[in-house]
């Protein structure tokens, strides 16, 4: 049979319970801020313009925010720094992570975009063309350079679409694109034979009599039929091709009676077509023709065709004269590219602006095309425009040579030159670059890169670039002057009584007084950007107790910030001491006095960030006090205000869950300093001890009002 424990196994039992808790709170804390601090280094990332997503060594993994980005850890060593941002160019940087707080700073270039939507299903599978060139089908997302572009859109059996955009730097164009289609496409036939006034009939329908021309047929096959009084009818199926024409010369009868000729003269040399079987050439005449209507033609090369109706009576052999007009053609036109900046175009000694240059209804001639850019050899050359004859021109521009110097100071071993991320050479450098827009760099091992973009420019006296190399981790004097002030603005606005942890590298003393309490110390330090641990020491003068606490803590906005505190506390007293009745039951070691806490807090804080903040907390207590005093070692006999019955003494542990409200105004008064105020109230049953802590025999007023200071520091660097 088991043999419950003594009161005495009993006090023992917790006592171990509570040092062991106590212990493992204070190991679980150094263990934190130690593996917090070792392998990550809180650095400062920036860009120019802010906003820009930050990525470590790969795209492939998590991003670590977006700029600017303060006191972000990243592991130490080597590392490159990759910046994207909508609308402007990726850029990386490489960073030599090796001292806390260090800024790395990336420029990323405008971009200049342009995008084609399709406006109907049928636009989706055109073919896009840029300045000329083909570039894809839609959707289309595409980086230009500044400046005007000429947008087609083709696609079979549809108009092509032509418009002249303008884009400007770091400017977004979205067009939509709707493509009409092309009008029927068609063919016409000839339908004659020997019979005048037969009527022709296609598909059925009546079109007719022959002689005659059907145009506007769509292509594809058609039923021809000729039919005639007393004759066998004509019937054939036909293929009738766009743009051309089809002839039907059937025969109805077994012969055709006695006709004339016709003389056929042109103004130029023309192909003689009757009834749709050629004639010859002009001047030329015709085979004898059996009396009633026919088709004469005539056509020539870079002449309009001509047709005319021929009636043949018996009048006997003809002469017909016939006159041709030129094919009108539209002008030439005259298209000139470069891709170059700051080029300009001259066509016949008239300044025409930036290229791209079109010119349109151009004069049939010889043109004179000179292309011109700064630091670039010339382009001259002649183009031949006439109807229908056009002049495209894309314009290869040679870069001068630019002497350059670039010299360090103070001098750097193994500096190399980097122009356009292409060696040049060593540094220092004496030489010769291509005239223009330049990206100049200069490298070493152990140093920050410089970067410098620069316009080349002929001239008598060399180009001088002196640079200075800094340090990997080097700031400059306005950086750290930027880092100071940013370090002091976040010192001052440290408060150690709120929701949100303290920023990482920081930590605060803190001195109170107050009841329960009358003494209190506590220490907090920032862990990482959601984790602050720290220690408290307090005592009333004759019970004295050790807390270790961890909280983790959100701040959505820089207003508000919620927080979770978990808090283990144990504490000793006096001891006092064994009476008659104690060692009779066989108690020699008196009655030691000692305290066990923990708490779970939820704490909500508004943050005026140059004044202070105001938080509110709601917490669940549970305490375990052994306290075998009351008033004095009588009880409460002869101990005014007592509330005790006469005569009992109150010995045992004493154990409580309460629930406890309470909330604080901090003011911030420098960057050091801190005062603060509290007060929270208890629901539940009162501590025994919290009331006759100096043995006057009183209850826990369960109102505990407190005031404080708190020192504020950086650990790391101050």
């Amino acid at each position: 049979m088991a043999v419950p424990p003594t009161p005495l196994e009993e006090d023992g039992n917790m006592n171990r319970v509570f040092a062991t808790a106590l212990a493992l709170t204070l190991w679980w804390t150094g263990a934190a801020i130690g593996s917090a601090q070792r392998g990550t280094i809180p650095v400062n990332i920036e860009s120019t313009p802010p906003g820009a997503t930050v990525f470590v060594d790969s795209t492939d993994g998590p991003a670590l925010g977006t700029t600017p980005l303060r006191n972000v850890r990243v592991p130490r060593g080597r590392h490159r720094l990759i910046f994207r941002l909508d609308g402007h160019e990726e850029t990386s940087t490489d960073a030599n992570v090796r001292r806390r707080r260090e800024t790395f700073r990336a420029e990323l270039p405008a971009q200049a975009l342009l995008t084609l939507s399709a406006g109907s299903a049928a636009t989706s599978a055109a073919l896009i063309r840029i300045d000329g060139e083909p570039r894809g089908s839609f959707p289309l997302r595409l980086v230009v350079t500044p400046g005007r572009h000429l947008v087609q859109v083709e696609r079979a059996g549809f108009i092509t679409f032509t418009q002249w955009v303008e884009v400007g730097r770091a400017q977004q164009v979205a067009m939509p694109v709707t493509l009409a289609p092309e009008p029927p496409r068609t063919g016409s036939i000839l339908v004659a034979g020997d019979t005048p006034g037969a009527e022709v009939f296609v598909d059925g329908a009546p079109r007719g009599t022959t002689p005659t021309v059907l145009d506007g047929i769509p292509a594809g096959e058609h039923r021809v039929e000729v039919r005639a009084p007393d004759v066998e009818s004509f019937a054939e199926t036909v293929r009738v091709e766009v743009g051309e024409r089809l002839t039907l010369n059937p025969t109805l009868r077994p012969s055709a009676p006695p006709g004339s000729t016709v003389r056929v003269l042109t103004n130029v040399p023309a192909r003689v077509v009757v009834d749709g079987e050629l004639v010859g050439t002009s001047p030329v005449t015709t085979r004898r023709l059996v009396p009633g209507e026919h088709i004469l033609e005539a056509e020539a090369d870079g002449y309009q065709r001509v047709q005319q109706p021929l009636v043949i009576g018996d009048e006997g052999d003809r002469v017909l004269s016939l006159r041709l007009e030129p094919v009108v053609r539209a002008p030439g036109v005259i298209v000139i590219n470069a891709e170059v900046e700051g080029a300009t175009v001259s066509v016949n000694g008239e300044d025409r602006g930036a290229p791209p240059v079109v010119i349109e209804d151009a004069e049939a001639r010889t043109h004179a095309i000179i292309v011109e850019a700064p630091g670039h050899r010339p382009f001259r050359g002649t183009c031949q425009t006439a109807p229908g004859r056009d002049c495209r021109i894309h314009a290869e521009l040679e870069s001068l040579p630019v002497q350059v110097r670039v010299v360090l100071d103070p001098p750097v071993e193994d500096a190399e030159l980097w122009v356009d991320d292409e060696l040049a050479g060593p540094v220092p450098f004496d030489g010769t670059l291509p005239a223009g827009a330049r990206l100049i760099e200069v490298r070493a091992e152990g140093f920050r890169t410089h970067r410098t973009r620069a316009t080349l420019v002929v001239s008598p006296e060399p180009r001088l670039f002196e640079v200075t190399l800094r340090r990997e981790g080097e700031l400059t004097e306005e950086q750290q002057r930027v880092a100071a002030e940013d370090r002091a603005r976040r010192h001052r606005q440290a408060v150690a009584r709120s929701g949100a942890p303290l920023e990482s590298d920081y930590a605060i003393l803190d001195f109170s007084t107050g009841w329960p309490y009358l003494l209190e110390g506590r220490l907090g330090i920032g862990i990482l950007p959601w984790l602050e641990a720290g220690v408290a020491v307090r005592s009333f003068v004759r019970l004295t107790e050790f807390e270790g606490r961890a909280k983790v803590g959100y701040r959505p906005i820089p207003q508000v910030s919620l927080g979770v505190q978990v808090r283990v506390a144990g504490g000793i007293g006096p001891s006092r001491g064994a009476n008659d009745e104690d060692r009779a039951a066989g108690q020699t070691d008196g009655h030691p006095a000692n305290t066990g806490f923990v708490s779970l807090e939820a704490l909500g804080t508004l943050h005026f960030n140059r004044a202070g903040n105001f938080t509110l907390w709601t917490a669940i207590d549970f305490s375990s006090d052994r306290w075998d005093w009351l008033g004095s070692d009588r009880g409460c006999r002869d101990v005014a205000g007592c509330d005790m019955p006469s005569g009992e003494l109150i010995e045992g542990r004493q154990r409580a869950l309460r629930a406890r409200l309470g909330g604080s105004f901090e003011f911030i008064v420098t960057r050091h300093w801190n005062v603060w105020f509290s007060m929270e109230g208890v629901i539940g049953p009162g501590r025994r001890i919290y009331g006759d802590i100096f043995r006057a025999g009183r209850s826990d007023i369960e109102i505990y009002p407190r005031a404080g200071l708190t020192y504020k520091f950086g650990y790391a660097a101050d």
